[in-house]
């Protein structure tokens, strides 16, 4: 690898690739291409059934290598992965491997290849102790692999204390993996409220949350907290709850809205792409996410590039960088997703405040976010780079002259 940062090749190999990961992509390839070098983005899979975006393969900065592009991500057997990315990397070469988790089998493969052939090896990571209840054990496990790793490159504080606590010295971790494309959001959201495009979506105040159907998302227990903040605030004036998404908690949650009463009050547009999500947060009154488990919450980046305030689970991985409570910059509130009360209290603080009020903390969220779009992801790779060559620099051990 060369010495300094300049005319390096970067690899990096993500499952499948959505809106977030080209966004990021691009961003790294072009910061690359100035500096000479180049960027190899691997898909594993042309599909991924646990997150079913569309994406269009435009004039892309980056060299897009697709493993297997008529497959499912699911369908794919380990031995498989870990195969067609290691020969992938064979035939390309790659100065630097930015490797997502530790888990995988294509990750685990292509931190072996990168050692066999003493290539930089970056661990993309957005794990928090906090995510689930950890196991000694497999914790151990995980500390070692994570040993193996020149440096990393994390979302936030969370992410990098959690990696710290597995061994891995703060020296070598960067921050800013968890990026969306903030301008297209926020572009989209001031089109949409410019031309008043709300055919659709409600003409009175909302409270939207965005995430999958599933279990972690918490959204029975949101579902109750609104019913509790309906009751409190009564019936009339109560913001109505949308909740964008779908998965296998479906059914769960419709039957909770009709225990709840909400039927008339809570909306359910389903799984939306980019283009049409991007209006549902022009016209929302504020953002929630309950999450009981978020390693990230990269909606919540979205929904700031929007200029919604914000009302997030404190497991939430952005919760310490996009979540300002108090001060001139405050763009919102954190809760505890494990109390619906908690929940219902920030949802009737919300509402209480004035339209003025609410736009303030807004354009403060905006403002935040904006400093973690996929610029931020680009320059952070490259910051963890830098740091592994120092670290690897003060790691030889210093001559003798005796």
């Amino acid at each position: 690898m060369p010495d300094n940062l300049n005319a390096i090749t970067v690899s990096i190999c993500f499952t499948n690739f959505g809106p977030y990961h080209l966004a990021r992509l691009r961003a790294l390839a072009r910061s690359l291409h100035d500096r000479g070098g180049r960027l190899i983005g691997f898909e594993l899979a042309g599909e991924e059934r646990l997150y079913p975006w569309t994406t269009s393969r435009a004039d892309e900065p980056f060299e897009w290598v697709t493993l297997f592009p008529d497959d499912a991500v699911e369908s794919i057997p380990p031995a498989t992965c870990v195969d067609a990315i290691e020969t992938a990397l064979e035939r390309t070469r790659p100065d630097v491997v930015g490797i997502v988790g530790y888990a995988r089998p294509e990750s685990t493969a292509a931190l072996r290849w990168a050692r066999r052939r003493g290539k930089v090896a970056i661990l993309l990571s957005e794990s928090q102790a906090v995510d689930r209840p950890r196991v000694w054990w497999k914790e151990a496990l995980k500390a070692r692999r994570v040993r193996r790793f020149d440096a990393a490159l994390v979302g936030g504080p969370t992410h990098r204390d959690y990696l710290v606590g597995l061994g891995m010295p703060s020296s070598r971790v960067a921050l800013g993996y968890n990026a969306v494309d903030h301008d297209f959001f926020a572009a989209r959201a001031r089109s949409a409220r410019s031309l008043d495009d709300r055919a659709g979506i409600p003409d009175r105040p909302y409270f939207l949350s965005v995430s999958r159907f599933a279990s972690e998302k918490n959204l029975l227990t949101l579902i109750d907290a609104y019913a509790a903040y309906r009751r409190s605030v009564g019936r009339d004036d109560a913001w109505r709850l949308v909740l964008c998404g779908d998965g296998p908690e479906r059914p769960a949650i419709e039957a909770a809205i009709d225990r709840a009463g909400c039927r008339e009050s809570i909306v359910l547009p389903g799984f939306l792409q980019a283009d049409a999500l991007t209006r549902w947060y022009a016209f929302a009154s504020a953002f929630v996410l309950a999450s009981r488990s978020e390693p990230s919450g990269l909606v919540v980046n979205e929904a700031a590039a929007a200029a919604l305030p914000l009302l997030i689970s404190d497991r939430a991985g952005c919760a310490g960088t996009l979540v300002v409570e108090a001060g001139e910059n405050q763009t919102g509130r954190r809760f505890d997703p494990t109390r619906a009360a908690s929940i219902a209290d920030a949802l009737a603080w919300m509402s209480s405040l004035t339209a003025e009020q609410r736009s303030i903390l807004g354009q403060n969220a905006e403002g935040v976010a904006s400093s973690w779009g996929p610029a931020r992801f680009a320059s952070g790779m490259l910051e963890a780079v830098a740091r592994a060559r120092r670290s690897a620099v003060a790691d030889v051990p210093a001559l003798s002259c005796t």
